[in-house]
């Protein structure tokens, strides 16, 4: 049984440094930490390469998003044969016993969960208000997780996620089409529904405070609407549910008018992410999918 890391990065070289530090210096090791580069042009893959031979580098070539990054990097552990993936972008800092709670977790419940999420923190033992985890309403899973240590969760954000891969290979991997943000709420629902998944308080991942969505998106929202259009459209929930969805999305959209300094790029990111996010659908792309386009002097380059 073997466990990997994913790290996705882009242009945030002072923070990888600290990421793969961290990733390196567990007190429980990984098994393999694979990065993810995206087209980065600050010398991470330079970095990366003279620093930490040991590591798995697979460069993209262009930026994919954290989305794409992580669909990457899910196929690649999954072709490697391991059993867990701990995803995390690269401005994640993870306390060096982060990892240690999460493999004992995992190894002790059965059957095996689909997700276990650090806790998101800004320094130890000090709350991410910005990335919490969607707690679930199901009283059964609270139970469940209560008697095991956790707290039991629908959704969780890519800071920190352990994710069984033998539940992953059963469904599509991330959609990439997202590009960045809501990838990781989708994601995780989707495994959520498939087994038991809950937060390990004892893990614990350093993670910089968010702007969130109260602040001024500016283009970024046209991806905040149309991703969470495609996510209400692909979740396994009620019509009800959908609806109170829509009507909190058709709120954001508004608020986010008053607080735009750019009026009309605030019409141009709404207009074209409704449009799009009803119209359109996102890409399936099943396990395998994406490792099957490499070349053979890639596939080498990377372990395969």
């Amino acid at each position: 049984m073997s466990f990997a890391a994913v790290v996705v990065s882009y242009n945030r070289l002072d923070f990888l440094k600290k990421c793969l530090t961290a990733l390196e210096s567990q007190t429980e090791p990984l098994d393999e930490i694979i990065v993810v580069e995206n087209g980065s042009t600050d010398g991470s893959p330079d970095y990366i390469r003279d620093n930490h031979p040991n590591i798995t580098l697979f460069e993209t070539g262009k930026n994919l998003g954290g989305a794409g990054g992580f669909a990457w990097g899910l196929d690649i552990a999954m072709a490697k044969g391991h059993e867990a993936a701990w995803l995390m972008d690269d401005d994640a800092e993870p306390e060096l016993d982060a990892f240690a709670p999460l493999k004992e977790a995992y190894l002790r419940i059965e059957p095996k969960p689909s997700v276990l999420a650090s806790l998101v923190t800004h320094g130890r033992d000090v709350f991410n208000t910005r990335n919490p985890p969607v707690i679930t309403a199901d009283a059964k899973r609270h139970m469940d997780a209560n008697a095991l240590g956790g707290v039991a969760i629908d959704t969780a954000t890519f800071v920190g996620v352990l994710v069984n891969l033998d539940l992953a290979r059963q469904t599509h991997l991330p959609f990439v089409d997202f590009f960045i943000w809501i990838d990781d709420s989708e994601y995780t629902h989707r495994l959520s529904r498939k087994a038991l998944a809950m937060t390990v308080p004892a893990s614990m991942v350093n993670h910089p405070v968010a702007k969130g969505t109260t602040a001024d998106m500016g283009a970024r929202l046209y991806y905040h609407i149309r991703n969470s259009l495609w996510y209400l459209r692909e979740k396994d929930v009620d019509r009800n549910a959908k609806l109170i969805g829509l009507a909190g999305l058709a709120v954001q959209t508004l608020e986010q008018a008053v607080k735009a300094e750019n009026k009309a790029g605030w019409v141009s990111a709404s207009s074209r992410g409704w449009l799009h996010g009803l119209v359109r659908r996102p890409t399936r792309i099943m396990p395998g999918g994406l490792v099957a386009t490499l070349p053979a002097e890639q596939l080498k380059a990377i372990g395969l």
